[in-house]
């Protein structure tokens, strides 16, 4: 797997047609991950870091509500929508209307008829906007959720609007993956050069923007948490490998942009389940990252702009540092705001996860 498979396929959509595509694909998407940080619990941080735009009391066309409660079990509920569905591998691919529930346990897909549990620890794959061919002609955007079932595996699609479909999906990714165990080698390569640095165990935890690993409950100074923003990664793949005990391991190899030069880091799992959802969801952050920025093109002048936020404090006097005048910054400003890869107009800024994405693009391409 690399990021280079989740590149679009080109249209042949005319310039300005693109364009209004862009921004109203920035402005859903924004929203989306607005709820999803709140669902999340990741906080006013990160929602200064992202600067994503968010209207307030905007709600799921579906109903979706964004406030978890309690079920009659005592699970918390942190997804409850109406959908349309295909549960459990129905060999008759015939789509019911029913209610999607998702608790930190369990997923359930509900009909006035019948009623289809999916364990958490069940959920082997999770591919988000593959429409399978026998239901296209009923639904815009899916989700695929591959679970066991005794000893059979099944399938599930469940249908909707895309921005429904995206929160949910992220939700889930975190449900499964969450709080999970990793052996982590951070960093194994600093440009070329391999480092002797040791294998660590650690927490793992996903938010939108980045991995994190929290490191372990007893920490030395190289044993403290560190993040992968995925923004920065320029390339990943699964690796087969043969563990200290004999037995076959998958590695997830990510080369990332750190501080201006290309970092490798290796993660591990032992539950090939994990690793295979965990490959998942990097491949599609990376492809949203990328698709928002497929078709925005950045003047030199401001780039230059871009690398001065990315590489400098909020207290730096970016016009002096870039020898122009504050009108013509300004103007960089607002047409950086306007393609989304600033989080404002006035300093101070943040450079968005698309921002970040063409930044390490160009700090790449140095290093290359």
């Amino acid at each position: 797997m690399t990021a280079a498979d989740s590149d679009r396929d080109g249209g042949d959509r005319d310039a300005s047609e693109s364009h209004s595509e862009h921004g109203e694909a920035a402005e859903q998407r924004s929203e989306l991950l607005e709820a999803y940080r709140e669902e999340s619990g990741s906080g006013s941080d990160s929602k200064s870091k992202s600067g994503s735009k968010s209207k307030s009391g905007s709600k799921s066309k579906s109903g979706s509500k964004s406030k978890s409660r309690k079920a009659q079990s005592g699970e918390s509920v942190i997804v409850d929508f109406v959908a349309n569905f295909v549960a459990g591998g129905d060999a008759a691919f015939d789509p019911v209307k029913g209610r999607v529930l998702m608790s930190e346990r369990r997923l359930v897909l509900a009909t006035s008829e019948t009623k289809t549990m999916i364990p958490i620890t069940s959920i082997f794959d999770i591919a988000v906007g593959q429409v399978p061919p026998e239901v296209e002609e009923f639904f815009d955007y899916t989700v695929m959720v591959g679970y066991v079932d005794g000893d059979y595996r099944r399938t599930t699609v469940i249908g909707g609007d895309r921005e429904t479909i995206e929160k949910f999906s992220l939700l889930l990714f975190r449900a499964t993956l969450n709080g999970s165990t990793a052996l982590v080698k951070h960093p194994a390569k600093i440009g070329g050069r391999v480092m002797d640095t040791p294998k660590r165990k650690t927490g793992l935890n996903l938010d939108y923007e980045s991995v994190s690993f929290p490191g372990s409950d007893v920490q030395s100074e190289e044993d403290g948490p560190f993040s992968i923003d995925l923004a920065s990664v320029v390339f990943f793949e699964v690796i087969e490998r043969t563990a200290d005990d004999g037995d076959s391991i998958l590695v997830l190899s990510v080369q990332h942009v750190e501080n201006g030069q290309t970092v490798t880091s290796e993660i591990s799992m032992r539950s090939r389940r994990k690793m295979n959802i965990l490959g998942r969801y990097l491949r599609l952050i990376y492809h949203w990252i990328k698709s928002d920025v497929r078709d925005v093109e950045v003047a030199e002048t401001e780039l230059e702009v871009l690398v001065g936020l990315y590489s400098t404090a909020e207290d730096i006097d970016l016009a002096s540092l870039l020898d122009i005048g504050d009108a013509e910054l300004e103007a960089r400003l607002e047409s950086l705001h306007e393609n989304d890869l600033i989080t404002d107009e006035e300093p101070p800024v943040d450079l968005t996860p698309q921002g970040r994405f063409i930044v390490n693009e160009e700090f790449e391409d140095i290093n290359v």
